[in-house]
């Protein structure tokens, strides 16, 4: 108590007859400060930030209460792996306490550190990882299934893509596609892609007029619409022997 209130408002008061400034700033509010600095740890640092290894029933990590703990913030590391003596993994990571105690190490006040096995934490936060990437995939729009397009043959598809609709279909790689929305925006030019509507495209998609990258690739596989029988025009024609 003395050291708290008195001390620190004496020397105020003694050094330059500020007792009131002693006692309300260098006592009362650091004091006040320094708890709710303290009671972080159990309070903002169980809501802010992310989860790195663990989201189940550990608190997260944020740098922010990390520094207004004084580096307990990385609550995430702790709680999944308790008895590692460091809160932070990284060695830049600020976590003072880590550093004091691998300090004391180095002048032999420290012994048999804890270290959770690396192997251990890389499985954690592979998990986080992974988690966080379905959560992007979810949240993307992806071609339907084989297994839900219909199976149409070589003459069907001719015939749709030669119908009165106005509809344009390309075959390609044993899938139909409508690019009926998408001839008009075709990089290569609408004539390019138009003189392959009702063709078996394969061959020119892939390389034979241009080898296409992943993003045409994903583009045109949201276009499908069927499953063309045997795969194509050569599979067709081998059928017709």
């Amino acid at each position: 108590m003395s050291m708290t209130f008195f001390v620190p408002t004496l020397v105020c008061g003694i050094g330059w007859n500020d007792y009131r400034g002693g006692f309300f700033f260098a006592s009362v509010l650091r004091l006040v400060i320094l708890h709710h600095a303290t009671f972080c740890i159990n309070s903002l640092a169980l809501y802010l930030g992310d989860a790195p290894f663990d989201d189940k029933h550990t608190p997260p990590d944020h740098f922010i209460t990390t520094l207004i703990t004084g580096g307990e913030g990385y609550h995430n590391f702790h709680h999944e792996f308790p008895s590692d003596y460091r809160n932070a993994l990284r060695w830049f990571q600020y976590d003072r306490t880590k550093w004091v105690i691998w300090i004391a190490k180095k002048c032999g006040l420290a012994t048999n550190l804890k270290k959770f096995p690396d192997n251990e934490i890389a499985k954690g936060r592979y998990t986080m990882t992974v988690k966080a990437l379905n959560k992007v995939r979810d949240s993307i729009a992806w071609p339907k299934d084989r297994t839900e397009l219909p199976i149409i043959s070589f003459e069907e598809y001719q015939q749709i893509a030669n119908g009165d609709d106005g509809r344009q279909f390309v075959l390609i790689a044993g899938f139909v596609h409508d690019v009926t929305d998408f001839i008009d925006s075709h990089p290569g030019g609408r004539a390019l892609l138009k003189s392959q509507v009702g063709k078996d495209a394969t061959v020119p998609f892939h390389g034979g007029v241009h080898a296409h990258n992943t993003a045409a690739h994903n583009l045109l596989a949201m276009m499908r619409v069927a499953i063309c029988e045997h795969g194509g025009e050569v599979e067709f024609r081998k059928k017709q022997l």
